[in-house]
């Protein structure tokens, strides 16, 4: 009988899917197929069976015959009222729930989501599931069971490492009773260390502030504060306004209220706020810069608190490791320091830490947890997601009459890239499988020449047509990071963020961010071979081993699925030219 494990990231936000049948993995978040920001509550599109059928098929595992097939969920057997009780006894949340200060639009999707919609924390009765697609299955004995949420966390920042011994950290949102969890990852056990239910959670009171700055977290906009954070400065009176309420104890977060307060935020906190800031932004209001003092302020003492509980972590002397997940996890700028500030000596973040990794961590959880099986001990690669149908590429450029070229050597596709790339060219790179996550990897990605002053703006601009501020990220042959970057470290998955050396700042400047640091992608051979020789390649042509790297999307959008997807994009945008597998599509010149 074969095994083939499903796992299913089953938050109302975020849905992912992974499988694994034998040694291969699948892993994508469905946000993908449905081309719909983050799926929010999608239950019916969390079950991509097609793809499933695609990459079983692939596996020459398709029909579905003779096997066991076992559903995994991502939250433990929590009845959904107990849930729901929990989050709405949260201070933060009852607080909000009844605001008058934050409508409308924060309260509302509040309402909407602790009220009348509350988490599913189950996956949904299974065995329909490769039935339904397949007609015919024989022989197949379908099971289901759930694990619990934080644990499918730190499974997936463990077993996508390449550590024996870790302390693994997980910060999120809320989870069954608990933000917070400390595990002591050694024999391949994972002993429990720490864990509460604080009066609120820092992953939900990042999301706030991220809509006081005018931004929407349901739609993953806490990237918007990071980055706005940048073009603010240290104000004593914000940063004493967080630092004050934000107190770490160990392993734990205390959050302490002020004055005659009963909560550390509570009405009258959030009037105080609003009044140190001079009101808070607007959805829509386009200065910007006028919350750039909140963001900075409130992302330094986000870091402050994430680098005391590591320091905490560190401080017990079990391993030198540190692997950490949960949707906080998601901070490339205080990653990007933990090492620095603690005794840790390596690090490890997933390449999806949020709740959409789980599907791959409750997978990972039963194959090397539950059943023992052999891991190999190096970093897991990111290419789990799906393939472009090459056909369809064929098929569009036939019959939409688009001018196109088919180069089926690598090496000469690297090369007529890398020209292209060193002339100026905005090209959108198609290659292989998807990456899971958020962040393009070098195979749904839009690339550029970082020499360029004014390549910012114009992909920002014409391109992404988003925000003027928002960063670009540097691609970097992973040998020349030392060179480049202030205390370098392997980032593989553009996890963590690094100062960029004074010297080298202009000869780059498209990749260097408003306070001199970039959100590093380490490129190296092993992991994605034909991007590490475009981006040799483009270092050869241009005299710099770094490549403006971007998701291949537009703002609002999720990084492109398909080849419809793909080519629809390039032709509503500014890009010059589409490569996806040999194909190479540009535009008339008129």
């Amino acid at each position: 009988m074969r095994d083939i494990i499903v796992g299913h990231a089953n938050t109302w936000h975020d849905p992912a899917i992974a499988i694994s049948e034998g040694k291969g993995f699948f892993a994508e978040g469905i946000e993908r197929h449905t081309q719909c920001k983050k799926s929010m509550d999608m239950p019916r599109l969390w079950y991509s069976w097609r793809e499933i059928q695609n990459y079983l098929k692939q596996q020459g595992e398709w029909p579905v015959k003779n096997a066991n097939v076992l559903s995994l969920g991502s939250w433990s057997d929590v009845p959904e009222g107990q849930l729901t009780s929990r989050l709405n006894r949260n201070p933060l949340v009852a607080l909000l729930l009844g605001s008058r200060l934050l409508e409308p639009i924060f309260v509302n999707q509040l309402r909407w989501i602790f009220r009348d919609h509350p988490p599913r924390p189950f996956v949904p009765p299974l065995p329909s599931v490769l039935s339904s697609a397949v007609h015919q299955v024989e022989n197949v004995k379908f099971t289901t069971k759930n694990v619990l949420h934080q644990l499918a966390h730190a499974a997936n920042a463990v077993y996508t490492s390449p550590f024996e011994d870790c302390i693994v950290m997980v910060i999120d949102g809320y989870s069954e009773g608990t933000a917070i969890s400390f595990y002591h990852f050694e024999d391949n056990n994972f002993n429990l260390l720490y864990h509460e239910q604080p009066q609120i959670s820092l992953g939900l009171l990042y999301g706030q502030v991220t809509q006081l700055c005018g931004f929407d977290p349901y739609q993953g906009e806490e990237w918007k504060v990071m980055g706005l954070a940048a073009y603010g400065s240290y104000r004593e009176s914000l940063h004493k306004f967080f630092s004050s309420r934000l107190k770490v104890q160990g392993l734990s977060i205390n959050f302490q209220p002020v004055g005659n307060a009963v909560y550390a935020f509570d009405r009258s906190a959030w009037a105080e706020l609003e009044e140190l800031v001079g009101g808070f932004r607007k959805p829509g209001e386009e200065n910007l810069l006028r919350v750039a003092d909140l963001a900075y302020n409130f992302q330094k003492s986000f870091e402050e608190t994430l680098i005391a509980l590591a320091r905490g972590a560190s401080g017990l002397g079990l391993s030198k490791n540190l692997a950490i997940s949960g949707g906080c996890a998601l901070n490339s700028a205080a990653n990007g320091k933990l090492l620095a500030e603690t005794d840790f000596r390596k690090l490890h973040v997933p390449s999806a830490p949020g709740d959409d990794g789980n599907a791959l961590g409750v997978v990972l959880y039963e194959k090397y947890q539950i059943r023992a099986e052999p891991r190999p001990l190096e970093v897991m690669s990111p290419y789990l997601g799906s393939k472009i149908n090459l056909e369809e590429v064929e098929r569009i450029v036939e019959l939409g009459c688009l001018r196109c070229r088919k180069i089926e050597d690598e090496s000469d596709l690297v090369e007529e890239v890398a020209l292209e790339l060193s002339s100026g060219k905005i090209v959108a790179w198609v290659q292989g499988r998807a990456e899971f996550g958020p962040r393009a990897l070098g195979n749904r990605s839009i690339l550029a020449d970082p020499r360029s002053p004014s390549m910012k703006t114009t992909i920002n601009s014409r391109v992404k047509f988003r925000e003027f501020y928002r960063p670009l990220a540097p691609a970097i042959l992973d040998e020349f990071g030392p060179e480049y970057f202030v205390d370098y470290q392997q980032s593989p998955y553009m996890e963590r963020t690094f100062l960029f050396r004074p010297e080298v700042r202009n000869k780059v400047p498209a990749v260097v961010h408003e306070d001199g640091t970039g959100r590093a992608q380490s490129v190296t051979k092993e992991l994605n071979p034909l991007f590490h020789q475009l981006l040799s390649r483009f270092h050869v042509e241009a005299g710099v081993p770094v490549l403006l790297n971007t998701s291949f999307n537009v703002m609002g959008k999720p990084i492109v699925h398909s080849a419809q997807d793909a080519v629809t994009v390039f032709y509503t945008s500014g890009l010059d030219l589409l490569v996806i597998g040999p194909f190479i599509l540009d535009k008339p010149s008129s």
